[in-house]
């Protein structure tokens, strides 16, 4: 079978994302490329940005509809499978739907959730990445929890390029998708460690920010990579416990061997060891963010403990080697339903 892979991220039709580490394909790999930006840093999906989705999303449906030979789609991210799957439900057409990436920030009620129930019903498996989602989203999507799959998120592995910055250390907090700034914010203005904080406006807006605290948006990948290498530590307050948010930040900052604190939510307690690759410190605990915070800061051998062993971490088992291994496995048991 031919898999047409649809993701805002591929963006040339050379792009193969996961689908060199897949071993023995019996069929081919398309990219479908996305034409527009995914903006990460954004509360919710415009008009505008559900425009370029239903463009992508039908684009790979056709592509997959007219192929000569049998035909998958495979998605990332909630909006293409909606797409694809209202097309697949109106045509009537048999082809099999892989929702991949499949992570919600929120679970809407009303005209959304109708919406999304009948675009979604058409996906013949749905990947989470964390285990927490598979019953939350069975539940909102009314479908069986066998639809759903935890397959861990994958990191391209790059190589450590900066340093830790010793002379002038500093904190680092990334991400914009339900954070809890208004605790970090308390906690490092008792502490008053020097903190550079990444994220989108609307993440810290109505918030105090402490002077010690440096809030940045609009970032580069590239820059945003180097001041993970270059921080202390990172620290990722969640303020979710339903769906997951922050495993791109904790994954990023465990492949450059660095220490993090991260709030234990369904987006670190299936990926790391408590004390071992990084710190987990309960939801919305003052204390416990900051004791753990602080140990870290002050104790350099822990430091490099706890990061060498998140790389380790990374490399074998949330890598593109390893997960698409398991793509692989997750595309023929589809083909043979």
């Amino acid at each position: 079978m031919d898999w047409f892979i649809a993701a805002p991220f591929i963006r040339s039709p050379a792009d193969r994302w996961l689908a060199d580490f897949v071993p023995a394909p019996n069929g081919s790999f398309h990219a479908v490329p996305a034409n527009y930006t995914h903006d990460r840093s954004r509360r919710a999906t415009g008009l505008a940005g559900w425009a370029d989705y239903f463009r992508h999303g039908s684009l790979a449906w056709r592509s997959a509809r007219d192929n000569l030979r049998p035909s998958g789609i495979l998605t990332c991210f909630p909006q293409l499978p909606l797409v694809v799957g209202l097309h697949k439900r109106f045509s009537k057409r048999q082809i099999p739907l892989v929702a991949w990436t499949f992570n919600l920030g929120a679970l809407p009620g009303g005209a959304r959730r109708r919406l999304a129930m009948a675009g979604l019903s058409a996906v013949d498996r749905f990947i989470v990445h964390s285990r927490a989602e598979i019953s939350a989203c069975s539940e909102w999507l009314d479908l069986p929890p066998s639809r759903f799959e935890f397959i861990p998120l994958q990191r391209g592995m790059r190589e450590v390029t900066v340093s830790e910055d010793r002379d002038r250390p500093f904190v680092l907090a990334m991400g914009s998708a339900h954070r809890d700034y208004r605790l970090l914010f308390a906690v490092l203005g008792e502490l008053g460690y020097p903190t550079v904080v990444v994220a989108g406006p609307h993440a810290v807006t109505g918030l105090k920010v402490p002077s010690n605290v440096d809030v940045r948006s609009g970032l580069s990948i590239d820059q945003c990579h180097e001041l993970v290498q270059s921080a202390r530590l990172n620290v990722i307050p969640v303020a979710n416990q339903t769906t997951a948010s922050g495993q791109v930040t904790l994954l990023d900052a465990m492949m450059y061997a660095r220490p993090t604190v991260i709030t234990s939510c369904p987006a670190s307690v299936d990926y790391v060891k408590h004390g071992h690759d990084a710190w987990l410190v309960r939801a919305g605990d003052h204390h416990d963010m900051k004791m753990s915070i602080q140990r870290l800061w002050d104790d350099a051998p822990l430091r490099i403990a706890t990061g060498s062993a998140a790389r380790r971490s990374v490399v074998e088992q949330f890598s593109d080697e390893a997960v698409g291994r398991a793509l692989g496995r997750v595309l023929r048991e589809v083909e043979s339903s």
